[in-house]
């Protein structure tokens, strides 16, 4: 068998092409090995299917990927397939989200990208060979040595579109109706697979690698929106990484932005909210019990930039302590850690986005100007689930660059002994106050005892603004039954300040919670803006109502007949009204603003003693007394 292109594995770091095919030969069947490195093509591919019907045309290897430079729709072609690994981390009570990086090439009659079958999936035998999956059609899926791979279809599902409110989960199983871009669900598999190569075994245990053999997908994919608050389970449908921070920004919002992306300015388009959302579970429940589920969602912000590091939040389903490790000895989910940062997608990962509430909906696009190569082990950037295959992880890195970290505060408030809900506050000078695209993070659970940032009157686990060491946050409080609670600030990250309090507005009191936690036990209700996260207290607030007020200088022109107030600190002031001795008032001045200086007559008032009062946007009074005097 001759391997044409094999020195590709030798002697080139990497390898570019305009176009390509690779077809057999008359003699011998061809195909090329990407072994640790990337392949790019400007244009279309071209696979014709080897004698061999089992060799592939094109192997993805050791984190080898393949990128194509198409702007438009694909025109990939022929019989032939490539072949790329990914590894699954679940047993076989619990789910992955997927998404196939390839599509069944069927006759080859038709270009570009068709659909996909988890039927066929294979185990590896060798670095060429694999054997086709098995499907079966109990509940628990199995492996053993020597490629021996049994998937059960019964847990195959995608999550359509449909046309309005949550999209419905449609049971999918062999059916080869999986296109490009959805994204599925698959349990993984109990036992082991032995079967070594690389180095890395096939399934050491719950961790079941997968080999994707198809036409590989390109160009534009796009995905349906039904419509305004839809839900949809999408994927990265290419087999690279992609730039989730891009895709998001592009698929949220309206207008052009420079976010750093590689290809510019943005043109966004209003088809999501901007937030992903990831699915994650208890590896230790061994149940298809529904009742038995032990899971979440893990939620991340791209915070409107193609190069930040983003925000991500937890998953609720543990408490965690002080330092965010989990408790009662859940050692498996301190991996979260490692895939906390999801500026890149890896190859198959499946995750939701949602529709946005409002305006014109369109929908959803992936892109080649999407792609990029970035390896699984690089600074943990891009993950695939919560790998354990430590051959898999054995070049990674937890080194991050802090100018790409944002400045945030995670919050823990956890309910009883159960669970834990995270959420974050993270300070970008550009957010406003309010709901923004691609950084304000919807709560996308449903759970009857919740908590969150309040804005918009609804429940926000990611809320991203300008820092203001005046600000008071309204928290989203809702309980079906009696809770124990306790909340603390679990950590800073590239930020910190003096103060940070939980202020109960019914007991007015203020609970510091930056080392230590507030202890709380409340019946069923709803405790929306009740308490408020705000980073001053009363003395400090007082300190700073006292420096605001003597900012101040009023005084009564009497040759101009006029009122002047200076207003230095260019405090936005909500009004200023004059009155009498008795009470009474004369004057009423409502929105000045924040000029420096602001002038009021006073030629039609007689001569006496008055009192001003100024009032600010924050409700901080200041009074001062003035005498008009006779002026003629």
């Amino acid at each position: 068998m001759k391997k044409v292109y094999s020195y590709l594995l030798f002697f080139v770091a990497a390898a570019s092409f305009a176009q390509l095919s690779v077809r057999p030969s008359t003699d011998a069947d061809n195909y090329m090995y990407v072994k640790g490195t990337v392949l790019y093509v400007d244009d279309d591919i071209t696979l014709s299917e080897n004698t061999n019907t089992g060799i592939a045309n094109i192997y993805l290897r050791n984190e080898g990927q393949l990128l194509q430079g198409r702007a438009d729709a694909s025109l990939n072609s022929g019989t032939g397939n490539i072949s790329v690994f990914q590894e699954g981390t679940t047993n076989a009570y619990a789910y992955n989200y997927w998404s196939s990086p390839v599509t069944n090439p069927g006759s080859g009659t038709t270009d570009g990208n068709l659909q996909f079958s988890v039927a066929s999936l294979g185990a590896p035998t060798s670095a060429l060979l694999s054997n086709t999956a098995n499907m079966i059609s109990g509940y628990t899926g199995s492996t053993a040595n020597g490629g021996i791979l049994n998937i059960a279809s019964y847990w195959i599902y995608k999550y359509a579109s449909s046309g309005g409110g949550y999209a419905s989960w449609s049971q999918v199983g062999t059916a080869e109706s999986i296109n490009a871009g959805e994204g599925f669900t698959m349990k993984g598999v109990n036992g082991t697979d032995n079967t070594s190569i690389d180095g890395v075994e096939n399934n050491p245990g719950s961790s079941q690698r997968y080999d994707f053999r198809g036409r590989p997908n390109d160009g534009l994919i796009t995905v349906p929106v039904g419509g305004v608050d839809d839900v949809i389970l999408v994927g990265n449908p290419y087999p690279s990484a992609i730039n989730l921070n891009y895709f998001l920004l592009e698929n949220s919002g309206t207008g052009t932005v420079d976010a750093g992306c590689t290809s510019g300015n943005v043109s966004r388009r209003n088809a999501t909210t901007g937030i992903a959302y990831f699915w994650d579970s208890d590896p230790s429940v061994n149940s298809h019990n529904i009742a038995d589920y032990v899971g979440g969602y893990a939620t991340y912000s791209p915070d409107n930039d193609c190069s930040s590091i983003g925000i991500f939040t937890r998953p609720t389903f543990y408490n965690y302590t002080v330092n965010g490790e989990p408790v009662d000895g859940s050692g498996e989910l301190q991996e979260l850690d490692d895939k906390q940062y999801r500026r890149y997608l890896a190859i198959g990962q499946g995750f939701f986005v949602q529709a946005p509430s409002s305006g014109t909906v369109v929908d959803i696009q992936f892109k080649n100007t999407h792609r990029e190569y970035v390896e699984e082990a690089a600074a943990n950037e891009s993950v695939f689930g919560r790998s354990t295959n430590a051959a898999n992880q054995s070049n990674a890195t937890t080194t991050i660059e802090e100018e790409n970290l944002i400045p945030k505060i995670r919050f823990n408030i956890a309910f009883d002994d159960d669970y834990t809900r995270q959420i974050a506050l993270a300070f970008d000078d550009n957010a406003t106050t309010g709901v923004d695209a691609a950084r304000d993070a919807l709560n996308f659970d449903n759970i009857s005892a919740d908590a969150g940032f309040l804005l918009d009157t609804k429940n926000y686990v990611i809320d991203v603004r300008p820092f203001n060491i005046e600000d008071r946050l309204p928290l989203y409080l809702n309980l079906s039954s009696q809770k124990d609670l306790a909340i603390n600030v679990n950590n800073f990250e590239n930020f910190d300040t003096e103060n940070v309090y939980l202020y109960d507005k019914d007991t007015g009191e203020y609970h510091s919670i930056k080392e230590d936690y507030f202890y709380i036990t409340l019946p069923a209700g709803n405790y929306s803006e009740r308490f408020e996260i705000t980073f001053q207290d009363d003395e400090d607030n007082l300190a700073v109502a006292d420096e605001i007020a003597e900012s101040f200088t009023v005084f009564q022109n009497n040759k101009l007949a006029q009122l002047e107030i200076l207003n230095p600190k260019g405090i936005d002031i909500k009004n200023v009204s004059v009155f009498d001795i008795s009470g009474k008032q004369i004057i009423n001045n409502i929105n000045v603003g924040a000029n420096n200086r602001y002038t009021f007559s006073t030629a039609n008032l007689a001569e006496a003693v008055y009192v001003v009062r100024i009032v600010t946007n924050d409700n901080i009074i200041t009074t001062k007394k003035i005498s008009i005097l006779n002026r003629g």
